[in-house]
């Protein structure tokens, strides 16, 4: 009987150290599949319930360069949060409390990877910066723009090969004259913007938070970094970088390099700068009633057909410290704001 009774006994050990296997897998997915795990994530990061700025990158280099700049600490609790595809970095920077993701450059991966943000933490603000391509004089390289406002530039009305009305007439474009063109023209459509208790709202330009604007504005004289060999004073820009205030960005899933559409926005829209995701981030920020602003650094020029490694080095470089900067002007709530 004793004989006997031995592999039962083995199967009801292995039996529970199964179930208190699944148990715990089941309360890590339960806690990382909550629509909102505030507190209970931000107690275990942090013991206590705190609120975050969120950095949102759209590129491998910018991540990389902040996470490695020596200005971001990981929290000695929870240094990350994996989820949907995405590593929500957790730490400091200048003792301020951030979380840094990396949502990826397409506007539908930004859209979501921020609202995932809002949805993970508590999140007091957005700070977004990377690199675009000026069409503007007043941008040059290295430069980092700071625009009043943002928006979606590819979102089109494609109107028929006999309307006049679309502000861009593919005709205006035609070799060695302008004429009729069988593409037609397109206009600029508005997006809507939805928030809690209002009414949805159709704008084109997407403002970016007037206050942060006016902390920003601070920066002024900041100085920006012009060689990639700082000590050597080699491999340097043509142009002394700065920051630039005020303008206007385009955001479109087009990586952009050609003159001509690139001149079009500027005249047409007053945009300085084009990129593939700051209107995005915009979007997600006022939807969810947050501060936001923009530093990005320009990499290369649309009109002049310009750029080339250093510049692309020194454009991340820059918004990194801008960002970082800025930062340390908002500090810890209370500090600077309160909300």
């Amino acid at each position: 009987m004793a004989l006997a009774g031995l592999p039962s006994k083995m199967l009801a050990v292995e039996l529970a150290v199964m179930v208190l296997v699944l148990l715990a897998m089941a309360q890590q997915s339960m806690q990382l599949n909550l629509r909102r795990p505030l507190p209970e994530v931000a107690k275990k990061i942090n013991g206590n319930t705190v609120s975050y700025l969120g950095i949102v990158v759209s590129s491998s280099a910018s991540e990389d360069a902040l996470l490695n700049s020596g200005f971001f600490v990981p929290s000695t609790h929870v240094p990350y949060i994996d989820l949907v595809g995405r590593r929500f970095n957790i730490g400091k920077i200048k003792d301020v409390h951030v979380v840094v993701v990396n949502v990826g450059g397409e506007i539908p991966n930004v859209v979501l990877g921020t609202q995932v943000l809002f949805d993970l933490l508590s999140i007091r603000g957005i700070i977004h910066f990377g690199s675009a391509g000026s069409v503007s004089d007043s941008l040059r390289l290295g430069d980092v723009a700071v625009p009043a406002s943002v928006a979606f530039t590819g979102n089109w009305e494609w109107k028929s090969n006999t309307s006049k009305r679309g502000k861009l007439k593919f005709g205006d474009f035609n070799l060695p004259q302008k004429g009729s063109n069988s593409l037609g023209s397109a206009d600029f459509q508005k997006v809507k913007l939805y928030t809690a208790g209002n009414p949805s709202q159709n704008l084109l330009w997407l403002p970016v938070d007037s206050d942060w604007l006016a902390v920003a504005s601070e920066l002024q004289g900041l100085k920006l970094q012009e060689c990639v060999n700082e000590i050597n004073e080699t491999n340097c820009l043509e142009n002394t970088p700065a920051i630039v205030f005020g303008g206007r960005g385009s955001t479109a899933d087009i990586y952009l390099k050609n003159a001509a559409y690139g001149e079009f926005l500027a005249n047409r829209l007053n945009a300085t700068f084009v990129d593939t995701s700051s209107a995005a981030v915009a979007l997600a920020s006022l939807t969810n009633e947050v501060p936001y602003i923009l530093f990005r650094a320009i990499s290369n020029s649309v009109i002049q057909g310009t750029s080339g490694s250093n510049s692309r080095y020194l454009a991340t470089a820059n918004s990194v410290k801008v960002a970082v900067k800025f930062i340390e002007l908002i500090g810890e709530p209370n500090s600077v704001f309160k909300y």
